[in-house]
């Protein structure tokens, strides 16, 4: 059995109960679940709002807005347990009886203090908005993993799924490897497609990815801890790497006839 810290982001609609799957896999292997807030990525809260808004338009931006609202009283009035849905990590944490943590920065003593309370063989990242350090991951004996919905090699960076949708692909995959210092460009550990089907949403097929990265990480993290694991390598010619989608893009993803919800 691995010892297990996972880092993820404190977001509402797609991470709870793919959170959920993975403690009600490995509960007894989570020492504690750490959260970084969900718009770190882009440089700050207003910055990524500004951005999100940009990329998905006021309409849409007004109806995800309400969609996280939602959640958060859902949250406030659900006593969640295993049995029911999350409407966010640290319920999931509290149902599961796994410490966590809730973090501005992965760099800095704030983290630092919480890896040292929590000594962990193995520290997984499922949709962390934040860059683990080299610093960070070498405290870990068995490696630093990651979750990414894409078929690695290709559509290395952020929104895979949105990326996939707009350049028509008919099938999209998960991908658990193991970090290195460039973004998803570590070996591969298992990969697992995932179709997308002529319905699909941009948020339904996030949904699919995230509860397919979910088992995919189990599956990968018990094969790793009985010794079973082949690594497979993730060629840096084959790569293909997206950034976060502009207003011109979310127009062509419209103009393709994709929805987003």
């Amino acid at each position: 059995m691995l010892r297990i810290f996972l880092v993820t982001q404190n977001e509402r609609l797609f991470m709870p109960n793919a959170i959920a799957h993975v403690c009600e896999q490995l509960r007894e292997w989570i020492v504690c679940i750490v959260t970084a807030p969900a718009l770190s990525t882009h440089g700050g809260r207003v910055k990524g709002l500004l951005r999100h808004l940009r990329f998905f338009g006021l309409t849409n931006s007004v109806r995800m807005a309400w969609r996280v609202g939602a959640a958060a009283v859902r949250d406030k009035l659900t006593t969640c347990s295993p049995d029911g849905s999350f409407w966010s990590v640290a319920a999931v944490a509290a149902a599961y009886g796994i410490p966590y943590r809730h973090v501005r920065r992965l760099r800095g003593p704030q983290f630092q203090a919480v890896l040292d309370s929590y000594p962990a063989d193995v520290i997984v990242s499922m949709s962390c908005p934040q860059i683990i350090g080299r610093r960070v991951r070498r405290r870990f004996p068995a490696g630093a993993l990651n979750v990414h919905g894409a078929p690695l090699p290709r559509y290395r960076g952020l929104m895979p799924a949105f990326w996939a949708m707009l350049n028509g692909e008919t099938e999209t995959a998960v991908t658990v490897h193991f970090m290195a210092d460039k973004a998803d460009a570590g070996d591969i550990v298992l990969q697992r497609p995932v179709p997308i089907d002529s319905g699909d949403a941009w948020d339904t097929l996030v949904r699919k990815s995230k509860a397919a990265g979910a088992q995919a990480l189990v599956d990968a993290v018990r094969a790793i801890a009985d010794g079973g694991a082949a690594v497979h390598p993730n060629p840096e010619a084959e790569a293909t790497y997206f950034s976060f989608p502009t207003a011109a893009d979310r127009k062509a993803f419209l103009k393709a006839g994709r929805r987003f919800f």
